[in-house]
C-alpha cells in the first residue's frame, strides 16, 4: 500500500496496486500448454509474452471492494475462463429476442442475467482509462477524454447517483476464437461520429457510447432497453484488425526511426 489521493471516492486513503484490467483475465488467457504460458502482449514498438500485468495505486480499499462487487465479480463468473465460456452456453440454449444481420439479441431480463453489472464493469474500466495514465508492457497507455460524463460516471461507480444520462452501453458476447482468448485494453472508436471508447475481455465486447447520440442507442443498451439487451456475434474481423492496426503502426513507427 501507499498513501495518496483515491481517484474514485477523493480522500486521502490506503490505495491499493489496483488494476487496469482484472487480475483474473491475466490467468485466463494463460497457455499453459506453451514453453512461456504468459499471455501474449501485441503493442505499438512490439509483441511479447508476459507476465507483467497492469496496475498502479489509484483506489482504496472500499472503492476497490465497490468495483469487485458491483461488477468483476459478476462478469468473471460468465466470461470465458479458458475452459468454459458459460455465459455463452447460457446464449446457446436461449430463445433470440430478435436478429438483424449477423447480430442475434437476447433478453436479459428472460434469460436471468443481470447486465446491471456489466454495465457497472464497462464503466468502472472506461473510468480507469480515463483517471489515470497506466504503465503497460508497451509504454504509457493513452489517457481517455470522457468530456463531461467524466465525473457522473464517477459518482455512479461510488453508489451516489444513478446509471448516467447520455450513456449507452452495448454488450456483445464473441462467438468466434479468436476474441475468447484475448484482451483489448479500451480505446477511442475513430469510425463514430459521437463519442465511443470499446474494449474486449476473453469473449466479451463492450461498447461505451456518451453524448446525445445515445438517445438513439438506449434501445440497444444492456442497461437502459426494456429488455435489457444482449448481442451474440462473431467479432474477429473487429479484434483482427485491431492486432492489424497495432502491428502496422508498430511497423511504420520502426520504418520512420530506421
Amino acid at each position: 500500500m501507499q498513501q495518496g489521493i483515491c481517484k474514485l471516492c477523493l480522500q486521502s486513503k490506503d490505495l491499493l496496486d489496483s488494476h487496469f484490467i482484472p487480475a483474473a483475465m491475466y490467468k485466463y488467457i494463460r497457455a499453459p500448454s506453451l514453453k512461456n504460458p504468459n499471455p501474449s502482449v501485441v503493442g505499438r514498438e512490439r509483441t511479447i509474452r508476459t507476465s507483467k500485468q497492469v496496475t498502479d495505486y489509484l483506489l482504496c480499499a472500499g472503492c476497490e471492494d465497490l468495483f469487485n462487487k458491483n461488477g468483476e465479480k459478476e462478469v468473471l463468473k460468465w466470461v470465458f475462463n479458458g475452459n468454459n465460456f458459460p455465459l455463452a452456453d447460457r446464449l446457446a440454449v436461449a430463445h433470440p429476442h430478435h436478429q438483424f444481420g449477423e447480430n442475434v439479441a437476447f433478453s436479459a431480463a428472460d434469460i436471468g442475467i443481470d447486465t446491471d453489472k456489466f454495465g457497472y464493469f464497462a464503466l468502472s474500466v472506461i473510468w480507469r482509462g480515463a483517471v489515470h495514465e497506466w504503465d503497460t508492457p508497451w509504454g504509457k497507455s493513452t489517457v481517455l477524454d470522457l468530456n463531461q460524463a467524466e465525473d457522473p460516471i464517477r459518482r455512479f461507480l461510488l453508489e451516489q447517483t444513478g446509471f448516467p444520462d447520455e450513456v449507452a452501453i452495448v454488450m456483445s458476447v464473441c462467438t468466434d476464437i479468436y476474441s475468447r482468448g484475448a484482451f483489448f485494453m479500451p480505446s477511442r472508436v475513430l469510425n463514430f461520429q459521437g463519442t465511443c471508447f470499446a474494449f474486449l475481455t476473453v469473449g466479451l465486447h463492450l461498447m461505451v457510447f456518451i453524448g446525445p447520440e445515445t438517445k438513439t442507442i438506449r434501445e440497444m443498451c444492456c442497461v437502459r432497453s426494456p429488455r435489457r439487451l444482449i448481442y451474440q456475434r462473431d467479432c474477429s474481423k473487429k479484434t483482427i484488425e485491431v492486432y492489424r492496426e497495432l502491428v502496422m503502426s508498430r511497423d511504420a513507427q520502426k520504418n520512420k526511426t530506421s
